[in-house]
């Protein structure tokens, strides 16, 4: 991950952990959510603006730098799965804090 990745993640962070204590959701289960959710949406950007751009734009011929690119490609989707892995404990609850409440 980049210089300017990491920055992003932080300040999306910040918004994020701001606006879920708005909905209500507090302490670890709200940093939890916001670093991962950070951290999926960085990522997820950054696959599409650069990694396949990338992959499409290569002449078929250079088989050791596409190579390279795949092994890259597998490594975003693979940080990409952890971090979704990790939102599925808590996400539940942002789910249940925002549902219609029950008369």
């Amino acid at each position: 991950m980049s210089d300017p990745e990491t920055s992003e993640i932080i300040a999306l962070q910040s918004n994020l952990i701001r606006r879920l204590g708005e909905v209500g959701l507090e302490d670890r289960t709200r940093d939890s959510l916001a670093r991962e959710l950070a951290h999926v949406a960085v990522l997820g950007r950054s696959f599409a603006e650069h990694t396949l751009p990338l992959f499409l734009s290569m002449e078929t011929d250079h088989k050791d730098l596409l190579h390279q690119v795949v092994i890259a490609m597998k490594r975003d989707l693979d940080q990409l799965r952890d971090a979704t892995q990790d939102l599925e404990a808590d996400f539940p609850v942002l789910i249940e804090i925002l549902g219609p409440e029950e008369a």
